[in-house]
């Protein structure tokens, strides 16, 4: 028991040597989660700002004219542009002159001063953006709602102006997009990087010629695994550490569950995706062969994570096979501990099937190893 303890952890020794000591694979470890953190936050944006806004105004009243001002104190909005036909507003919106237009009727102002009468405005959005232009239709229904609480308190004797009920945002109030996808950006660059030092970790071995010298220590097939696995988490568990304190101290993001079980939970998810590693590396004759089976693997499992496209929104089929993703469980977790401050009964759910994933591609991986050996 103690010779078998010892000959893994020099295992592990000997891996995190091998690959701290070589300049590429610190490179991997290091500069591309903070690249991709960095770029992700600053270019990857699901706000809307600086939108020119088209207006075709036919009410010659005060009201009109007060509504319009509320457009112009809003970050969201650059320029507001005005035309003098309907016609003029629908073809600068065809040629992407503006991003949305505004119609008020000629009626505006006398509505919003009679009573049991409600002002209704009409707005043209471009839907070749399809994401930004419902993005931009909640931002005028809240100015619009906004001006009409104003306008009823002021007038409490005058028109009624009709108005949905008030939204309270849970979870994300200022709908900061980078509070939203930042958690699980660093999900994905975890996946990467314990794919990349996993898979690569056996096929090196071929390259370098120490197969041989490997396959002929007193090490077990077993130990091999196991010294190959605890090494690549605990390496992508750095880098995972890495990328959370770039999120909370770098971009503030508060993780709003503890750090104790973002850790368990990020653990127990690398053993997961290093045994998918360590099973690609198996299969793979050279590390080409092996970042191959790299990417192949990282678009199916980013898609079906629903990092970028809710889960309940796919069919069936593909909701029963998102159950073998780890991915998808980890992109729970992260939000859950980021956004929600979730519950550890919450967390558990997902920890169950990433546990079992996690037990299933171990298995898988010390066997397609032996078979290797022999």
């Amino acid at each position: 028991m103690f010779d078998s303890l010892r000959r893994t952890r020099r295992l592990v020794l000997k891996e995190l040597a091998v690959n701290l000591g070589t300049p590429k694979m610190r490179a991997v470890l290091i500069f591309p989660p903070i690249m991709q953190l960095i770029m992700f936050a600053y270019a990857v944006s699901l706000e809307v700002t600086n939108v020119r806004l088209g207006v075709f105004n036919m009410d010659s009243g005060a009201e009109s004219s007060t509504f319009l001002q509320s457009f112009g104190v809003k970050p969201v909005f650059r320029d507001v542009l005005y035309y003098r036909s309907y016609e003029d507003l629908k073809d600068a919106l065809e040629r992407r002159e503006i991003f949305a237009g505004l119609s008020i009727p000629n009626d505006f102002s006398s509505r919003m001063l009679s009573v049991g009468e409600s002002a209704k405005v009409q707005l043209l959005l471009d839907g070749r953006r399809a994401n930004a232009s419902a993005i931009l239709g909640g931002y005028v229904a809240q100015i619009t709602q906004s001006y009409g609480v104003k306008a009823a308190i002021q007038t409490p004797d005058g028109g009624n102006v009709s108005m949905g009920p008030i939204a309270r945002r849970w979870f994300n109030p200022n709908l900061i997009s980078r509070n939203s996808f930042m958690p699980g950006l660093i999900c994905l660059i975890t996946t990467t990087v314990g794919l990349m030092v996993s898979s690569f970790s056996i096929a090196r071995e071929r390259e370098m010629g120490t197969f041989e010298q490997l396959i002929v220590s007193p090490a077990t097939p077993t130990e091999i695994v196991a010294g190959k696995t605890i090494s690549s988490v605990l390496l992508a568990t750095c880098s995972a550490l890495l990328s959370t304190a770039i999120v909370i101290f770098g971009f503030k993001i508060p993780l709003q569950g503890t750090f104790a079980l973002f850790l368990a939970c990020t653990v127990l998810y690398l053993t997961s995706i290093v045994s998918v590693g360590l099973m690609i590396s198996s299969a793979a004759t050279t590390q080409q062969q092996a970042m191959l089976g790299v990417f192949l693997f990282m678009p199916p499992a980013m898609i079906l994570s629903g990092f970028a496209t809710p889960i309940d929104n796919m069919p069936e089929w593909l909701k029963t096979a998102t159950i073998a993703n780890p991915v998808r469980w980890e992109m729970e977790v992260m939000k859950g501990l980021f956004l929600r401050g979730a519950s550890n009964d919450a967390i558990g759910a997902c920890l169950v099937p990433l546990a079992v994933v996690a037990v299933i591609s171990l298995v898988a991986a010390g066997f397609m190893f032996k078979r290797r050996m022999e």
